[in-house]
This record gives structure tokens, C-alpha cells and sequence, in this order.
């Protein structure tokens, strides 16, 4: 795709898209010839900003700079100095600007993204606002590019549709994002309550076969038998890197699958058992009421009563 010739669109959004909770609102791209003024104002208004005033947008932004330079400011971040191959994400609320250097100007690309999903990765500390600036190298590039123009072609030619070909790549943008971003506070597994990514292999391999395979029987000795250690020494990895024991997190695992079919299926609570991987309704009931303070069906009427208030 050539950048040139400047462009940017922003896509018709549907109630349907918006309920997928993740969405494409516009993109663009663009060679920013030296001397050129900067931002152009031929953008909407909620998009469009000054340099001395700055802006704050209602979604997600994905900015990259392949040539030139310039700089970049926003609240969490301070002033950053934009070098080429330069990543930098924006958030919803977050002021920020950013402009390249006039005699130099600068090769832009840019997608806006929206929806429930991307608010949670703020959540989990997948990104965040302070840890948003990321230089490229040039292995790192490429993909990005091609992944960049193949989105931004496909919206160039049908502006007038979100398409699931563009979510779908937008998706593959947003991934290689996540990759490449620094982490303020990585995040290694949420539902492991980690503080940071795990370095033991013994432990990845068994946190693996737990969430793989605990939909089905599976008791801390059949682990152990699948692992290259004594039952002793995985549970003290487990103690020492998660906090909890072995079988905590067999449990935990089941449970967070259990409240995932409780609330996005109708499913009876003795089918939500069995394929959570409980040997029955009652050490389900008992470890939901010690998890959520009610049993399965209360917490399912409890969370679909909080989501008819939302809507």
C-alpha cells in the first residue's frame, strides 16, 4: 500500500458490531511532507486537534511511524521523542498530542479501535497508558507494516462496511501490539493471580495441562505422574511462584469455566458441572458458595440481572 497520497476513513458502525465487543471505528495513512501544517483539518471534530490545546479521544488509537520525526506528549507519558519505526498506542480520556518536526515531516499510519475488549486489556494491565511509546527494530517492522497495510487496504477500498475480513485484521494488528509494547505491570496469567511471568518450565508445562485437561478427571497425583518431578517439589514451585497450591488451581481453573457457561449459556447447572469438570453438582455448589458467596444458579440470575440494568 502506498502512503503518498494521504487517506483516512471512518467506518459505519452497527449496534451488531458494537456487541462483539471489539470494533474498527477509522483508519488512515500518509506521508507528511516537511514544511506541511500538522494535524490536517479535514478530520471530524471529536477527531481533530491542536497542537497547543492537545485532545482526548473516545477510543483507542494505534499510531505508527515508519520515516521522519517528531514528537509525542500525553499525561501518563511526559514528552516522548518519536524516532522512526516508532509505535505508540492512545487511549480513550487520556490527553495527549504529537506532531512531526516540521522541516522533517513524517510517514504515519493509524487504526481506531473500540469495544468492551479493549477496556479489559486495560483491566488485566495488558496496556497500559503510561507504557504506550515503543521504538521498532527493523525485524520488528515488517510485520508490522504488512500487517498495517493489508488492514488499511482492505478499508481503503470498502470504507463503507465494517467487514469481519477488517476485524479480523485488526486483530492481528492489535496482537502483534500487545508483543511489542513495553508491560508496566505484565500480567502473566490473570487467572493464576501471577504478578509476573513464570520462568519454570515444569510449572508452565503443568499451569498447561491443568487448563487443558481439568474439564475432565484429573487429581494432583495424575498430574504429577505427567511431569518430570515428585508431587513434594511441584508443590512447593506452586506455593513459591503462584501462591496456592496445586490443587487451588485446578479448582480455580474449573471454577472461572463454570461461571464463563453460566453466564454465556443455558446450560443446566448439572451440565455446567460436568463439563467444568467437577465430579458433581454438590463440590460445585459448595466451591461456588466459597468462591461467590451463592450457588451456580444464583450467581447466574444475580449476573444477568446486572446485565438487563446495563442495557
Amino acid at each position: 500500500m502506498s502512503t503518498t497520497e494521504s487517506f483516512f476513513h471512518y467506518l459505519p458502525i452497527t449496534d451488531s458490531d458494537m456487541r462483539l465487543g471489539f470494533y474498527v471505528t477509522g483508519g488512515g495513512a500518509g506521508m507528511v511532507a516537511p514544511g506541511s501544517e500538522y494535524p490536517p483539518q479535514q478530520h471530524p471534530g471529536v477527531y481533530q486537534f491542536s497542537w497547543a490545546a492537545g485532545r482526548e479521544l473516545p477510543e483507542f488509537q494505534i499510531q505508527f511511524i515508519s520515516e521522519g520525526r517528531g514528537e509525542f506528549e500525553s499525561t501518563p507519558t511526559g514528552r516522548v521523542d518519536i524516532e522512526p519505526n516508532t509505535l505508540f498506542l492512545l487511549f480513550p480520556g487520556v490527553w495527549h498530542r504529537y506532531r512531526p518536526i516540521r522541516p522533517v515531516g513524517w510517514t504515519e499510519r493509524w487504526i481506531s479501535l473500540h469495544g468492551e475488549f479493549m477496556h479489559r486489556l486495560v483491566e488485566s494491565g495488558s496496556i497500559s497508558p503510561a507504557s504506550a511509546v515503543v521504538r521498532l527494530t527493523s525485524k520488528q517492522r515488517e510485520p508490522l507494516l504488512q500487517t498495517f497495510d493489508r488492514l488499511l487496504g482492505r478499508i481503503h477500498q470498502d470504507p463503507t462496511r465494517h467487514t469481519p475480513a477488517v476485524c479480523a485484521n485488526s486483530l492481528e494488528l492489535l496482537t502483534q501490539t500487545l508483543d511489542l509494547l513495553p508491560k508496566q505491570a505484565e500480567v502473566a496469567q490473570a487467572r493464576s493471580g501471577l504478578a509476573g511471568p513464570i520462568d519454570d518450565p515444569i510449572v508452565n508445562r503443568a499451569i498447561d495441562i491443568i487448563w487443558t485437561r481439568s474439564d475432565r478427571p484429573l487429581s494432583v497425583n495424575q498430574l504429577v505422574a505427567a511431569l518430570p518431578t515428585t508431587r513434594r517439589t511441584i508443590e512447593r514451585k506452586f506455593m513459591s511462584l503462584l501462591g496456592h497450591t496445586v490443587l487451588d488451581e485446578i479448582n480455580q481453573c474449573r471454577l472461572l469455566r463454570a461461571k464463563r457457561l453460566l453466564t454465556e449459556t443455558n446450560l443446566s447447572i448439572k451440565s455446567v458441572a460436568y463439563l467444568s469438570g467437577f465430579g458433581g453438582q454438590e463440590r460445585f455448589r459448595r466451591l461456588m458458595i466459597a468462591e461467590e458467596g451463592c450457588p451456580p444458579g444464583a450467581y447466574r440470575d444475580r449476573h444477568r440481572a446486572r446485565s438487563m440494568t446495563k442495557t
